[in-house]
């Protein structure tokens, strides 16, 4: 029976409680010293020295590495000195480890160097308060609260006498509540009276609202032990040693509310230790993890600073996680019956050395087979995977109730204590799955968002589906705790791994196959990776998975291929010439794409990326025989910048991804089936991995998977570096003539909207500027600056001269002059063979054929360049219309260069002349800041603004008014012309214009064509007016000689006084006004008689208007004539006619005769509206207003 064979020491059931336990001999007999154990003591041995100057520590370690254990006999060292026999155990570990170590730990422990332990603990948020409360407890536990600096007594008389200055009312009140007189009181308290003081603090809630008195407030606590630490030399220490046990509590609940009185506490003190010479004062911080890791980075910086100087004043010590040594302690607490073991082993001997080999083989527990074989033994009953995980797991989830010492020595449920009580087999073996069993309660009490919770709870849920105890949920408990401890290096949850630890459990190895074959294949909980064959948890749905996957990808044969899934997974599509970028301050790269290998064999190439600098092509097999057949000979490619990629052995890589692209889209369509998702996300992430190392194996050469070709020839590459440095050959020898820009913001293809912008306000001032100013005008330290100092100063295009600043067109550097000379010889060509398109010069700039390869980024700038010294020569058009030379035209013409076209204009005399002269004939409608956008643009909008400055009568004359000869055709269709704006300013100038005055070229005959025909449509209103007064005169006295004013004047003195009150039918009375007032001022007169009679200004006639004028005038005179002439002595008392007279303001009257007529529609519609307007203001206004309105209504109808 075990229970009489091995014997669990009960000395490391419970925790360490370093304060309680400082003298407790069986915790310090039954510490059992590790190496990081014995170096830590050693550590702390060595600040005790006189001369130590870091005695501020910080220790940090995992839960369940002993730290506070560690600490505890430290302390009793230190705290018991001349106690040596209690340390024998730990004093010959010591002299086995390190002779000095030994001799100084004796030494120590004989000499009457003691300190005293201040241990402070728990979490509590005033640091001030724990640090005194310590200070306090140590003292009086070891009756030297006489040393203690007079805080509390002093500290209630400071409050006392605030009160009396500042809160005179709480000072009464104290002084009517206490017993004595407050002078009495006061003098009792200096005296430390305890009787005062607890009067002191029942009364101090009352009179703050219930809070509770705190003497600590105010006082310099470093100080104060300082003055503790002198006292203690006449008590026969040499100092205190303060230990903060839990540090890490305090961090986790108060380091976003420390003040900074706090931090200045900790730093305070760190300094005051390190300082304290021979009033020695120590400090020891425990907590799990540096100080660093506990920083909220929402913190404020000054938080963050204070804290990273509190660390920086520590010494920091971890203990390392240092396994063997763990398995040390599991066998000192599993002790043996040393009679009867030695027989047991001999018995076992066999299978002893079976595990040993097994598990040095794997190199789990060791890779010496003795060593193995001898830790498995004195671990026993422990399997060699549980002793493994044990400590791990101890580490990951261990608390205070449920550790690696409560596991092995606790008498509880589901312990090694419970096994061995309970077992009666002959050779036992505790499997991984009773730890599960043992540190559920802790799986259980894990953060829900933790991974150890989702496998506890993937595990909890797939334990359900199984018999409890049986085989399958043993391995179902074990794959978890591998999962949850995650050292698969050293322990996959492979199927020989869940077999080599149960195999020594059961009687026939294939009970575990069969147990596992029924979890993956059956119970569907269990999923074997393909990918490395591990075992995996999984919950099933209860839907046929692999049915649903089967069904999926017949559909997706029909619909897509293997290339398509291929290359639309999620791997990295490009692969980056590293050297060649760094050299050349430029971002290249390749497009790595599947092709088939049939594609291959046809010899195609294709890339789906513009931009890509070449293409790696991965040739993939979709059968063996595929793979057998192909010919590597056959690899041939016209393109330098393909580098083709065929694998040693073939993989059906196809089955996998069809089977991935099945599987991504089945989860896509379940994605509110929870369970159902979860169940494809396994899938997912084995397939994954397969597919992706299938990819990474084209990218790593180190792989050596594949073979790599080069322009028919064989590549030797066994580094990703080497592929790197073979794509970089490949761009030297294509671009050759890349000129160096160091600006990776704008020395790309695609750039961001704030670096477009950058980029405009640079071509802005190389456009739109004619005198190059410093820095092109541009100021401050912005991308727009950084970039014309990237791509114009530093390649010598931009310099300062003698006389100022200058643009250089023939820089040093022969790759950016080059670029220059490229684009200015386009723009030259263009004049030779006529208009171009743009895309033939981003060809030669940017295609790879042309050697230059240059960034479509700094291509507007290189172009605007040129375009500062040409672009008066120069026209653009975008879809057969000229456009304004600009940045944002540069900008798309960068987007869409084949919409773009230009030329330059070749000059000879002839036009020079041409266009000297129409400047000079439309001179004052001449813009200057327009003459910088080119030579032809700024005249056209010069004609433009004179056409639109011509009256109509001007601009839609067709014969000479005056004289009624026809304007020449070629006027004609020159103010048609200008009718409609024109963008194409230079082909209206040099092509369209000569073509109207039927020349073939511009001349400046035909500018003095054009000056004449501006002269002759600037004549237009002139004879215009002159035809009209001609008409006039004609009209009113046939061929007199007389002028038009006399002529009126006449004819007006004939009309008689009834004719004069008449109010005739059209607008006759106004004309005949404005005649009685006719002047001298001929010009004047007839322009208003004009707009009266026709109802047009002059300014807006045509040849029609000047029939219509005379026409209408002479019926004027006719009517007037015909009533003069007829005798109307009766018409007074004529019923069909109406007589009124108006008195003006100045009393004089004006009399009218108003025939009647019959009212037409419109006329009764009117009456009725003004008839029922009246009806409705009904006593609103008066009769006499309703009157006077009509009146003067009917007034002004009679001027």
């Amino acid at each position: 029976m075990l229970n009489e064979l091995i014997e669990l020491s009960s000395g490391f059931q419970s925790s360490v409680n370093i304060s309680y336990d400082l003298k407790n001999d069986e915790k310090i007999q039954n510490f059992i010293p590790t190496t990081s154990s014995l170096e830590l003591i050693s550590n702390i041995l060595m600040s005790v020295r006189p001369e130590s100057t870091q005695r501020a520590k910080i220790l940090t370690g995992a839960y369940g590495r002993g730290k506070s254990h560690i600490i505890l006999v430290a302390l009793s060292m230190l705290y018991r000195s001349g106690k040596k026999k209690i340390f024998t155990n730990l004093l010959n570990r010591m002299k086995d480890y390190d002779e000095d170590l030994y001799k100084i730990a004796s030494n120590h422990l004989q000499s009457k160097t003691k300190l005293l332990p201040v241990i402070i603990g728990g979490s509590s948020s005033s640091l001030t308060q724990a640090f005194m409360n310590a200070l306090q407890q140590a003292l009086s536990s070891n009756n030297l609260e006489d040393i203690m600096p007079d805080t509390h007594f002093q500290a209630a008389e400071n409050t006392i006498l605030k009160w009396k200055e500042t809160y005179p009312d709480t000072y009464k009140t104290f002084t009517e509540r206490i017993s004595s007189k407050i002078d009495v009181f006061l003098n009792e308290l200096k005296a430390h009276n305890a009787k005062a003081y607890r009067e002191f603090i029942s009364v101090y809630p009352d009179l703050t609202a219930g809070s509770t008195f705190n003497p600590f407030v105010g006082f310099d606590v470093a100080e104060i032990y300082e003055q503790v630490s002198i006292a203690l030399k006449d008590k026969g220490f040499d100092g205190l040693f303060v230990v903060y046990d839990e540090f890490g509590k305090y961090l986790e609940s108060s380091i976003s509310t420390a003040t900074e009185s706090d931090t200045k506490l900790l730093q305070d003190f760190a300094e005051k230790c390190n300082r304290s010479g021979k009033h020695q004062m120590h400090i020891m911080l425990i907590c799990h993890k540096d100080i660093s890791n506990y920083i909220d980075m929402n913190l404020p910086q000054d938080k963050v600073d204070g804290w990273r100087g509190i660390s920086g004043r520590f010494e920091h010590i971890n203990l390392h996680n240092n396994y063997c040594q763990m398995y040390e302690i599991i066998s000192a607490v599993i002790e043996k019956n040393p009679v009867l073991w030695d027989k047991f082993c001999a018995q076992h001997d066999a299978t002893f050395d079976n595990l040993g080999k097994r598990y040095s083989d794997n190199k789990l527990i060791h890779s010496d087979k003795d060593v193995a074989k001898n830790t498995i033994i004195s671990c026993y009953p422990l399997h060699p995977s549980t002793t493994y995980i044990l400590p791990r797991l101890s580490e990951k989830v261990a608390q205070n109730e449920r550790t690696l010492f409560t596991f092995l020595s606790a008498n509880h449920k589901n312990t090694l204590v419970e096994f061995i009580e309970k077992c009666d087999e002959d050779f036992a073996l505790v499997t991984p799955d009773y730890l599960y069993d043992y540190f559920e309660a802790q799986f259980r009490k894990e953060l829900n968002s933790t991974e150890i919770h989702k496998t506890y709870q993937l595990a909890s849920n797939v334990l359900k589906k199984v018999k409890k105890g049986s085989l399958q949920s043993k391995i179902i408990k074990t794959i978890a705790l591998i999962y949850i401890i995650e050292q698969f290096e050293k322990l996959p949850p492979t199927v020989d791994n869940i077999v080599d630890i149960f195999i020594d459990t059961v009687d026939d190895p294939k009970v575990i196959t069969e147990a596992l074959t029924d979890l993956v294949d059956n119970a569907c909980i269990i999923y074997l990776k393909r990918s490395n064959n591990y075992l995996k948890l999984k919950e099933s749905s209860g839907v046929d998975v692999k049915e649903q996957i089967k069904n999926k990808i017949e559909k997706l044969h029909i619909t897509t291929t293997t290339k398509e899934i291929l290359n639309k997974l999620a791997f990295d599509s490009y692969l980056y010439p590293v050297k060649y970028n760094d050299e050349h301050c430029i971002t290249r790269y390749f497009e790595f794409k599947f092709v088939d290998c049939n594609e291959i064999k046809n010899g195609l190439y294709e890339t789906t990326d513009p931009d890509a600098n070449g293409v790696v092509q991965a040739v993939f097999f979709e059968t063996p025989i595929e793979h057998a057949e192909f010919d590597v000979n056959s690899i041939k490619t016209a393109s330098n910048r393909v580098v083709t990629i065929v694998p040693k052995n073939f993989v059906d890589i196809m089955s996998f991804a069809y089977e991935y692209e099945a599987v991504k889209q089945l989860k896509e369509e379940c994605l509110e089936d929870e369970i159902l998702s979860d169940e494809y996300d396994v899938y997912l992430e084995d397939l994954d991995i397969i597919v992706h190392n299938f990819t990474n194996s084209f990218t790593h050469p180190e792989l050596d998977e594949v073979e790599y070709y080069h322009m028919g020839n064989k590549k030797k590459l066994y580094r990703k570096a080497q592929l790197s440095a073979l794509l970089s050959e490949i761009c030297e020898q294509t671009y050759p003539h890349t000129p160096i820009i160091n600006n990776e913001s704008i020395n790309k293809n695609i750039l961001p909207t704030v670096a477009v912008n950058s980029r405009t306000k640079l071509t802005t001032a190389l456009l739109e500027s004619d005198t190059i100013e410093e820095n092109l005008g541009l100021t401050g330290t912005g991308q727009d600056v950084s970039i014309m100092r990237s791509t114009l100063m530093q390649t010598g295009i931009f310099t300062e001269t003698d006389g100022g600043y200058a643009l250089n067109l023939s820089p040093d550097d022969e790759r950016i002059k080059n670029v220059l000379d490229i684009i200015m010889e386009f723009f030259r060509q263009t004049s030779v063979n006529g208009e171009t398109s743009f895309s033939e010069l981003y060809h030669t700039l940017t295609s790879p054929e042309c050697s230059i390869g240059l960034k479509r980024g700094v291509v507007p700038i290189y172009i605007a360049v040129i375009l500062n010294a040409v672009k008066k020569d120069i026209v653009i058009r975008y879809k057969d219309e000229e456009v304004k030379i600009n940045s944002d035209l540069l900008n798309s013409i960068n987007e869409k260069p084949a919409e773009y076209s230009t030329v330059m204009e070749d000059w000879d005399e002839d036009k020079s002349l041409y266009l000297q002269s129409l400047e000079t004939t439309f001179s004052e409608f001449i813009v200057e800041r327009e003459k910088s956008y080119n030579s032809f643009t700024y005249i056209v909008y010069a004609m433009n603004r004179w056409y639109m400055s011509l009256p109509r009568c001007a601009k839609e004359m067709t014969v000479y008014y005056d004289t009624n000869r026809k304007i020449s055709k070629e006027y004609a269709k020159y103010i048609n012309a200008l009718k409609q704006p024109t963008n194409n300013t230079r082909e209206f100038l040099i092509v369209q214009l000569p073509k109207i005055f039927k020349q073939d070229n511009a001349t400046l005959a035909i500018a003095d064509s054009i000056k004449s025909a501006k002269t002759a449509f600037e004549s237009g209103k002139s004879r215009l007016t002159k035809k009209a007064i001609e008409e006039t005169k004609r009209i009113f006295a046939g061929a007199s000689s007389a002028s038009l004013t006399s002529l009126l004047k006449d004819w007006y003195d004939t009309l008689k006084p009834e004719t004069l009150q008449y109010q005739f039918p059209n607008n006759e009375n106004a004309i005949i006004s404005l005649i009685s007032s006719v002047t001298n001022d001929e010009t004047t007169f007839i322009s208003r008689l004009a707009k009266a009679i026709v109802g047009l200004r002059l300014d807006d006639w045509n040849s029609a208007n000047v029939e219509k004028f005379s026409t209408a005038l002479s019926e004027f005179k006719k009517d007037v004539d015909d009533y003069n002439s007829e005798n109307h002595d009766n018409d007074k008392k004529n019923k069909s006619s109406c007589t009124f007279t108006f008195v003006n303001d100045s009393g004089e009257e004006t009399t009218r005769i108003i025939e009647k007529t019959e009212y037409s529609g419109r006329a009764k519609l009117l009456y009725n509206d003004i008839s029922s307007a009246i009806e409705e203001m009904g006593q609103s206004i008066s009769e006499q207003e309703k009157r006077q309105i009509l009146i003067e209504i009917l007034e002004g109808l009679c001027k």
